[in-house]
């Protein structure tokens, strides 16, 4: 007999409210500032505001978005829980893919090509710079990605107002940096969370999610042994 279906979608973000308010306010926030602006001028409003301070901020706080970090998260999360880790790389995995097709099937340039013989752009120096799969964006999407899944897995909603502005730190580094345009950020922000929320709604809603054997972790396995 088929199990019974253990929650709706709805029910997946009416629970995580704390975290999908906020969201959908500045969901908002942004559709507004991109519909009354151009593509060129968020881009170059924000390359001529910088410091050297928010250069090496910025530097670091776009690792969130890395693959290491979601390496190491989920690497983390195997001395908590089985079922956390399988989540993780899930999650990364599943919004990766489909933004890496996105990424090839839109081919858009980056601000460096976009500009190249019309506007000269700042950039860091030494930092690499690239040319083309600029929508949506990769960092934006892996960082709300993480948030989601953070967000999910913690207990105490009152983090979910510390995640949220790292994951929004991490998306606008890459408009900083002049790797991405505003509208990558966003749309990659947006994938982000849609998706993890999808995937954590088909995960909580099938047997082998739930399977005993993903209770267990690294530390439970040791100290039993």
């Amino acid at each position: 007999m088929q199990k019974k279906i253990r929650s709706s979608f709805a029910n997946l973000i009416q629970r995580h409210l704390a975290f999908v308010v906020p969201f959908i306010i500045l969901v908002v926030i942004c559709l507004y500032i991109l519909l009354t602006n151009s593509k060129a001028e968020l881009f170059l409003w924000t390359n001529i505001r910088h410091n050297t301070f928010f250069d090496e901020f910025f530097k670091i706080s776009t690792l969130v978005g890395d693959e290491l970090t979601t390496l190491i998260v989920c690497i983390t999360m195997l001395f908590i829980k089985y079922r956390y880790a399988v989540l993780t790389f899930l999650a990364y995995t599943y919004s990766s893919v489909i933004v890496q097709i996105l990424k090839r099937i839109f081919d858009s340039p980056r601000p460096s090509k976009f500009f190249e013989g019309l506007n000269p752009i700042r950039t860091i120096e030494g930092y690499p710079l690239y040319e083309f799969h600029s929508f949506p964006s990769g960092h934006s999407t892996n960082a709300f990605t993480l948030a989601v899944v953070l967000a999910f897995i913690l207990p105490n909603r009152k983090l979910h107002w510390v995640i949220i502005p790292v994951a929004i730190l991490t998306a606008f580094s890459r408009v900083y940096l002049s790797q991405h345009f505003f509208q990558d950020v966003f749309a990659g922000s947006v994938l982000g969370v849609v998706l993890t929320f999808h995937l954590i709604w088909m995960l909580e809603n099938s047997d082998w999610y739930h399977s005993p054997k993903l209770e267990g972790s690294l530390l439970k396995k040791r100290n039993s042994a």
